[in-house]
């Protein structure tokens, strides 16, 4: 079911006092074709910056089954429950189309008022925008002196 949930785009919504923040309308409106009413978000770095990442319940709740069938000896498999599960959190989406993004995670990824979505492959980040401009503005320059710099990538 959850192949078919699509996250695309990037877009910029202010974080009322209260943590809350408004779902991009798109994201919302794949979510709602398949009954989502809420989504999974963590803490994350990403080419050196703190962000959260973000996931459909339904994609969220795979990923937990997978690390599952994992030991939970191994060192790697701890410090990833430690780093990226022991923070997560399950934000309902509520009548207006706001998450409330927890306390923990907003101090973790510096968001103070302005807060950019942006599409991954496997669900959304959510960056302080501030931050957001400057992991963009490294990736377009690595572009630009060096437009084969996505060639290797088969697709």
């Amino acid at each position: 079911m959850d192949a078919q949930i699509a996250f695309r785009g990037s877009y910029l919504h202010t974080i009322d006092e209260k943590g809350r923040v408004s779902l991009p309308a798109p994201f919302r409106q794949s979510l709602a074709q398949f009954q989502v009413n809420s989504i999974v978000i963590t803490n994350f770095v990403c080419d050196g910056a703190r962000c959260l990442d973000g996931y459909s319940l339904d994609r969220w709740q795979k990923f937990e089954e997978k690390l599952a069938r994992r030991s939970q000896f191994e060192p790697k498999v701890r410090k990833l429950e430690n780093y990226y599960l022991a923070r997560a959190g399950e934000c309902l989406i509520d009548g207006n189309g706001r998450i409330n993004i927890p306390a923990h995670l907003r101090a973790y990824a510096g968001l103070e008022r302005e807060a950019v979505f942006t599409s991954t492959l496997h669900g959304f980040r959510i960056w302080d925008k501030r931050v957001w401009d400057l992991v963009f503005q490294e990736a377009e320059q690595a572009l630009l002196e060096d437009p084969s710099l996505f060639s290797d990538v088969d697709v």
